[in-house]
C-alpha cells in the first residue's frame, strides 16, 4: 500500500537542535543533536518577497518568491547547552559533589549560532508512523525566559530560518511510514 501524503497530527513529542558547523558549497555539517526539553509548541510561518506591478490603476502582475521561515518555540525546561547554541553564551562547571555548580554566562560578545531545528509528532491518523518538521539553518532573533510566581519557567525563542549555502534547503516536512528518531 502506498504511504499517505496526509495525516492528522496531534501534539509535539520531541524537538532537538544541532549547531551548524559548516555550510559551504561542498559541505553541510552539524554538531550533536541536543534535546529541547519539555517542548510545548513549534510555530512556523513562511515569508515571501512580494512585488505587485501597478499599471493603468490596476495590479497587472504579482511577483512572489519564498525566501525564509519565521519560527518560534516554547519549552518548559531550561537547558544550558540549548541556551549556548541559541544565544552563544558559555558554560563553566566548577566544584565537586555535593557542591557542583554549572554557570551559564551571556556577555556583550556572545552571539547566536546557526542551528538545525527538528520537531517530531508521534500521534497521527491512518498508516503514518510519525511526522517530522525540519528547518536547516535557523538563528534566534529573540529569546525570553519567563520565571513565574507559582508556575513553571518557560523558555520562548523565535527567529528566522534561511536557505543553506550547500543545497538551498530551508524547510522539510517528512511523513514516515515507520516512526523514526530525530
Amino acid at each position: 500500500m502506498t504511504l499517505s501524503k496526509q495525516a492528522v497530527l496531534l501534539g509535539i513529542d520531541d524537538a532537538k537542535i544541532s549547531e551548524l558547523t559548516a555550510d559551504t558549497s561542498g559541505s553541510l555539517t552539524y554538531g550533536t543533536a541536543i534535546d529541547v526539553p519539555g517542548i510545548q509548541n513549534i510555530s512556523l510561518s513562511n515569508n515571501y518577497t512580494e512585488k505587485p506591478l501597478y499599471s493603468d490603476e490596476k495590479v497587472g502582475d504579482y511577483y512572489s518568491q519564498f525566501d525564509s521561515v519565521s519560527w518560534a518555540f516554547s519549552n518548559a525546561k531550561v537547558n544550558l547547552d540549548v541556551l549556548t547554541i541559541l544565544e552563544g553564551g558559555s558554560i563553566a562547571s566548577t566544584g565537586t559533589t555535593p557542591n557542583q555548580v554549572n554557570t551559564y554566562t551571556l556577555s556583550n560578545t556572545s552571539a547566536p549560532k546557526y542551528f538545525k531545528l527538528e520537531g517530531k509528532v508521534n500521534y497521527s491518523s491512518g498508516e503514518v508512523g510519525d511526522f517530522h518538521m525540519k528547518l536547516y539553518k535557523c538563528k534566534v532573533g529573540s529569546l525570553q525566559v519567563s520565571y513565574k510566581c507559582q508556575n513553571y519557567a518557560i523558555v520562548s525563542a523565535s527567529g528566522l530560518a534561511i536557505a543553506t549555502v550547500n543545497n538551498g534547503k530551508i524547510r522539510e516536512d517528512v511523513i514516515n511510514e515507520t516512526a523514526a528518531s530525530i
